[in-house]
């Protein structure tokens, strides 16, 4: 895939679909460029099944793993969680994925120094997983979080990421911005200005800038023309999976790509 082109796909998660099939065909109906399957733990077969559709309809596919229960990363045993992250990296490679999005999880507000020691967990998760993702090509994605949902999330500040990416240099770990969640924290600039060239995949979405609605460029309070142009200028990956209703795709899609397309893309 030439990633110097911007590239949308589409997050199931905002898809009514009751099959596989179904979520790929709509995606192609939407003249799509790929698709986002969305936490579910998709068996061997399904995951075959998507390879090979989306291989016949010429889309990119990224997985976004789930985030609770084990998949809390920032306070599930390392041991516990490294085979979560696993299976999941299995998962998106069985996928033909390129992207896997994962959150960072919760740390503990009752323990002292909790948001350092839950980071100190996932670095030592993320450091543990490398040689997977190397054999497997799979590019790992710690998406940024907000308040809205947790008090005490991890990635809703630029420190947590700085923390993770001064001490693992490796191509295959990254961020997933979200354009939403960002909004909400007040730290898109700041994202973009430090972890630029980490930015490897961005999920599009609006809100009213206090709350994480999902909703369509159109419908909230974000600068489309200033963010995707500072997207472009600080050196994130011009990657998108959009997340907001599929029945916005037909008149959102056209806007971004009129956005995206003359800027100077270096990936």
């Amino acid at each position: 895939m030439d990633v110097n082109k911007p590239v949308f796909g589409l997050s199931t998660a905002h898809i009514a679909h009751e099959s596989v099939s179904q979520a790929i065909d709509t995606c192609c109906a939407l003249e799509l460029d790929g698709v986002e399957f969305f936490t579910r733990e998709y068996t061997v077969a399904e995951c075959r099944e998507i390879r090979q559709m989306a291989q016949d309809a010429g889309l990119f596919v990224d997985y976004h793993a789930p985030w609770d229960g084990v998949y809390n990363f920032g306070q599930t045993p390392v041991d516990i969680a490294f085979d979560r992250l696993e299976s999941a990296v299995a998962r998106t490679h069985l996928m033909g994925g390129r992207h896997l999005v994962c959150h960072l999880g919760l740390f503990d507000l009752a323990e002292k120094d909790g948001r350092n020691r839950a980071l100190d967990r996932v670095l030592k998760l993320t450091e543990r997983i490398l040689p997977a993702l190397e054999d497997t090509g799979v590019m790992l994605c710690w998406e940024d979080n907000t308040l809205c949902h947790d008090p005490n999330p991890l990635g809703d500040q630029p420190y947590d990421f700085a923390f993770l990416f001064s001490a693992i240099q490796s191509p295959h770990v990254g961020m997933t911005l979200d354009t939403g969640h960002a909004h909400v924290t007040g730290n898109t600039r700041a994202y973009l200005e430090q972890f630029g060239n980490r930015v490897y995949y961005l999920h599009l979405n609006d809100n009213n800038g206090i709350d994480d609605q999902h909703v369509a460029p159109s419908s909230g309070t974000i600068d489309w023309p200033e963010l995707m142009q500072q997207i472009c200028h600080y050196g994130a990956a011009p990657c998108f999976g959009i997340e907001f209703n599929e029945r916005e795709v037909p008149l959102e899609l056209p806007f971004l790509r009129s956005l995206a397309a003359p800027l100077p893309w270096r990936w």
